[in-house]
């Protein structure tokens, strides 16, 4: 898969608050292609998928504001993310291009292109419909009840976790993801963390963890609804038992719903808000789906593109 080799040219901008940084692949004849990653992500986990796309597109990569070497400024908002991708654009001087998001970076991908729909020309959402709950409008009871559970979240310091080596962190990466070639995985892990006085840790910023607390299940998927590109959604099969299910356990609830194994009466009414929305579940595979299956959703990536 790729050329692990491939060394992509690491560059930085000015956006609204900081600096972003990402990273280019290919050569700028090449139509442009956007990779946007997830929460306590960076643009490195995208460098297998990077590479393989480099032959026929122009790749750009950011570290979303608060992750990789991307500059530490809240808010860390749908909105604000939304407008660092539209900056990225602009800075790379694309009038639109193809866009490839993960979970939170399909947040910012779903904004772009359902608020200014001339800027994108396909769109890939990679387990990014948001967390497996039934469709339908949150009443105010509900939503007061989720926002004070937001608020407990919000008034808690945010602790990042660090590890006593690297290797302990390639280790426990490797264990999450035993299918990623173990060269990948190490250069993934390296460009993911830093060395503090408390040992090695992650770069993200723990404060990201604030885009759950201003997230609207309801204005997202509305903003799906002015999307006019080929809008292509790939989930996981298993990702509620290996993801969503351990992260909002059964109890919880998601704005006054639980959450569930996907099915028709999930998935089927979200695809529906999108106007020309394609559907593709991916077996044995949850949430990370670049980690877990790369081989697959390359295939479904070169196949939509």
């Amino acid at each position: 898969m790729g050329d692990m080799s491939l060394s992509p040219t690491s560059r930085n901008f000015q956006s609204s608050g900081g600096e972003i940084h990402f990273l280019e692949y290919g050569t700028r004849e090449m139509p442009p292609l956007v990779l946007l990653h997830g929460h306590t992500d960076c643009a490195w986990s995208w460098h297998h998928i990077s590479s393989e796309l480099a032959g026929r597109y122009f790749v750009v990569a950011p570290d979303l504001r608060g992750h990789g070497d991307s500059g530490w400024f809240p808010p860390y908002s749908d909105q604000f993310l939304a407008g660092d991708l539209l900056n990225l654009m602009d800075h790379c001087g694309f009038e639109s291009a193809r866009v490839v998001a993960h979970s939170l970076g399909s947040h910012a991908a779903s904004f772009a292109a359902g608020c200014f729909p001339h800027r994108v020309e396909r769109l890939a959402l990679i387990e990014g419909l948001g967390p497996p709950r039934k469709a339908g409008d949150v009443n105010a009871r509900q939503w007061r009840q989720q926002t004070a559970q937001f608020i407990d979240i919000a008034r808690t310091a945010p602790v990042q976790r660090s590890f006593p080596s690297m290797d302990a962190v390639l280790e426990r990466f490797m264990k999450i993801y035993p299918s990623l070639d173990q060269e990948l995985a190490s250069l993934i892990v390296e460009k993911s963390v830093h060395v503090t006085e408390q040992g090695v840790e992650w770069k993200w910023d723990p404060m990201s963890r604030d885009w759950i607390t201003t997230s609207d299940p309801d204005r997202f998927e509305e903003v799906w609804e002015g999307i006019e590109c080929e809008t292509l959604a790939v989930l996981g099969r298993d990702s509620y038992d290996r993801f969503w299910s351990k992260i909002m356990p059964p109890g919880v609830g998601y704005f006054g719903e639980e959450l569930a194994p996907m099915d028709e009466e999930i998935v089927e009414p979200r695809l529906r808000r999108f106007e020309h929305g394609h559907l593709e579940i991916i077996d044995d595979c949850g949430h990370m789906i670049h980690y877990e299956q790369p081989g697959k959703l390359l295939q479904v990536l070169k196949e939509f593109l």
